[in-house]
């Protein structure tokens, strides 16, 4: 394969200089070239211990060089920043169960900040955790309870970025039969709690049949994983489809919790004598057992396609090159524990997946939401299982099977279909946030996030321009220039417009398709993938809970292995989205916020050129709500007008613009001006305008976010509700797979 030619896009540029490139002493960075010569080297050099020669070792790193270069193939960002550089470790996540103890809660937050010093995310069990107000022998105490230990997990991971590049990403997972699982489903309902976590509910067959039959589960400790008709005895029994109820009511409400299928995850668990697998990587695509890690790469298959088809040899080829590629990561790995590094020379699992699926499909011309499209999905995921198996078993007969083969499932002495393996797994679908950017593609398997959206840039020297972003493939099937998209959109016309009743199918982005049809894809693939798969089922804002209850049967129904669900529109502080076929700004406001019942108000007479007006004002403590005026003797007209404008002043009080500015929208305005105790009165707005002035109230209602008396305070305001800022460059972030990510900087955050 010779070198591709190609130029990186300017947002992976930036990424790469941001996050990835390495500085000298003298702060002169690596080119991107240089960037993966370097990691091409630290895996192809792993041949030397396996007795290739220079020369084959130089053919390799080539091989793997031109992977990258081509950006056919990316692995996971730890390799990327840390091969090379000796320090860090090249895996992306790693899984901690813990034990009933306080030796091991301690030992697993020691644990936690090492592997996320050296670059790593935590998944974590919390099912082995008594309850809360449990006995303790020992001491005499009560527990604190597993939902105490995961808030001071996640203080720990407050305290610490991942290899000092990037915020800590964590997944919470609990069962759902353990007697403090309703306070764990609740316990990110206030936003901002535990901001740091995913959470995840872990759910098997039995519980869903319970659903569906409508039987009770016992919620106790030791955990009874059976369903009953009746309760058996006083223990604390209930139905699961109150506890089902309420896992979907907070799905709806902000996304979470998920969930997870531990009986299914288990049933490919190919080392069931090592341990049972508990809990997932934070964003869900890797169960693992505790102390192994994710060592992740993924195929850009909108590279693959020749001729009108998709290239199915090449796309083999690359397979077992990647896998190659991967399991060399294995060796030349450097973990934070030594457990951690015993587990996973242990099983020796690599995840190779894909990226750029939906890039593939509107190439094709294929809808997302079509039977084509999931013919496609399981053509690629049949052929992505077999390379990946073969290329394992090729290693196997060259460099030996992992350590723990022998008593492995995957042995044929043990029942399996195979004489050896190099690894325990080989596929996982992850959701590449930051390498889909460096590579300028689509995420995972993820529909198109959105064809076209515009940023307020934050910049100093750009202050205030709006730049358009345009969906490359987009512009090529239009065949019209970017500059003419960008000022057609910029007139308020929408996208949509542009595109015939064919274009619009093929062209949808991600909450424009019904779910039933995100969660057939995700199947698709998960039929072929032994271990899992990251997806978000992006839902429209006017989605029920009856929807989502759909998606997750649906889910369970058709053999996936965990769901993640994402409502726009359900957080507060939620990225920028343009998944609409309208472009949307840069700022989304709230519904409106509840009214309280009772309000205080008081009422205020003044004279105006339409006669005496009385104007009330309604408030709860210090938040001023609503407004409401009448005028003497008035007309019709003048009546109307006044109901207009306190039902506008009223309805921007509740919305958090702040007083000054509304006061000065009606200062001045002058049509018949009289005066009123010494001062001016210009008009019927002016009037109310006086009334405001002089009300005491300093402090609005600001939709929950504090007082917001100042225009620099409303400006603080705009820019953080409902559309939450990264950190670093100021851009709205992007959401999937419960985590942010910035696709102006490469930054992101899970949780």
């Amino acid at each position: 394969m010779g070198v591709l030619v190609h130029s990186f896009t300017d947002n992976a540029l930036k990424i790469l200089e941001k996050r990835y490139l390495q500085k000298d002493i003298e702060g002169n960075y690596e080119t991107p070239e240089t960037l993966f010569r370097r990691v091409s080297r630290v895996m192809a050099e792993v041949e030397f211990k396996y007795g290739s020669t220079s020369k084959e070792v130089k053919e390799l790193e080539n091989r793997f060089f031109d992977l990258m270069w081509s950006l056919d193939f990316l692995p996971n960002s730890p390799t990327l920043m840390n091969a090379g550089i000796g320090a860090g470790t090249l895996s992306a996540c790693y899984v901690m169960d813990i034990e009933d103890n306080m030796s091991s809660i301690m030992d697993t937050a020691k644990d936690q900040a090492m592997i996320e010093k050296f670059g790593g995310g935590v998944g974590f069990s919390l099912s082995g955790l008594r309850p809360k107000g449990h006995s303790i022998l020992t001491t005499q105490g009560k527990a604190c309870g597993p939902i105490n230990v995961l808030r001071v997990l996640s203080q720990v991971g407050t305290m610490i970025t991942q290899g000092g590049r990037r915020d800590g990403a964590h997944m919470a997972i609990m069962e759902v039969y353990h007697p403090d699982i309703e306070e764990f489903i609740h316990c990110k309902n206030t936003e901002g709690e535990i901001s740091n976590f995913n959470i995840s509910v872990g759910a098997d067959s039995t519980f869903m049949e319970a659903v569906q039959r409508d039987k009770l589960i016992h919620l106790t400790w030791p955990l009874d994983h059976k369903m009953y008709d009746e309760p058996q005895d006083d223990g604390r029994y209930i139905r699961a489809r109150e506890i089902f109820n309420e896992i979907i009511q907070g799905a709806w409400t902000n996304g979470e919790p998920g969930m997870v299928w531990l009986d299914r995850i288990n049933q490919d668990n190919t080392t069931p004598a090592i341990g049972r697998i508990n809990a997932t990587n934070p964003c869900g695509e890797q169960p693992l057992l505790s102390g192994e890690s994710c060592n992740l790469g993924s195929i850009n298959v909108g590279n693959f396609v020749s001729q009108g088809t998709f290239d199915f040899d090449r796309f083999t080829e690359t397979v077992q090159t990647c896998i190659q590629f991967l399991d060399n990561v294995v060796d030349a790995n450097k973990h934070p524990t030594s457990f951690t590094q015993q587990m996973n020379e242990s099983t020796r699992k690599v995840g190779l997946g894909l990226m750029g699926f939906a890039d593939l499909l509107v190439r094709l011309r294929i809808p997302y939401g079509s039977d084509e499209a999931l013919e496609l999905a399981q053509s690629i995921g049949q052929t992505l299982k077999n390379a990946a198996d073969t290329a394992s078993l090729s290693l196997a007969k060259t460099k030996g099977s992992f350590p723990a083969f022998d008593k492995s499932t995957l042995n044929k002495a043990n029942g399996g279909d195979w004489d050896s393996m190099r690894n325990a797994w080989r596929l996982s679908i992850a959701p590449t946030g930051t390498i889909s950017m460096i590579a300028g593609c689509s995420s995972g398997i993820e529909p198109l996030f959105g064809l076209a959206y515009k940023k307020h840039n934050m910049s100093a020297a750009l202050e205030g321009m709006e730049l358009f972003y345009i969906n490359d493939d987009l512009k090529d099937y239009l065949g019209i220039p970017k500059e003419d998209i960008a000022s057609h959109l910029g007139e308020g016309h929408s996208v949509d417009s542009l595109l015939d009743a064919s274009a619009r199918k093929i062209f949808s982005a991600s909450d424009a398709i019904h779910h039933e049809w995100h969660v057939k894809m995700q199947a698709s693939f998960q039929q072929y993938v032994d271990s899992g798969i990251s997806k978000t089922i992006n839902l429209p804002s006017e989605a029920t809970q009856y929807d989502i209850g759909m998606a997750y049967e649906q889910a369970w129904e058709l053999g996936c292995k965990g769901i993640t669900v994402y409502r726009r529109g359900s957080r507060e502080r939620e990225v920028l989205v343009s998944t609409d076929s309208t472009l949307q700004s840069s700022t989304t406001w709230n519904t409106q916020p509840t009214r309280p019942h009772t309000l205080v108000g008081t009422t205020t007479s003044i004279s105006t050129g339409h006669g005496k007006m009385y104007v009330t004002i309604n408030y709860s403590e210090d938040q001023m709500y609503e407004v409401f005026a009448t005028v003497g003797k008035a007309g019709a007209c003048e009546g109307a007008t006044t109901e207009a404008l306190c039902r506008l002043t009223s309805t921007a009080l509740q919305y958090g613009v702040p007083l000054e500015v509304i006061i000065k929208q009606l200062d001045g305005i002058t049509c018949c001006p009289v005066w009123d105790q010494g001062k001016k009165v210009n008009s019927l707005a002016d009037g109310i305008g006086h009334v405001l002035k002089q009300s005491g109230h300093r402090s609005i209602h600001a939709n929950g976010h504090g007082d917001a008396t100042t225009i620099d305070n409303f400006n603080e305001i705009i820019l953080n509700t409902n559309s939450s800022r990264c950190p670093e460059c100021g851009q709205s972030l992007q959401q999937a797979e419960g985590c942010y990510k910035c696709v102006e900087c490469g930054y992101s955050r899970c949780g």
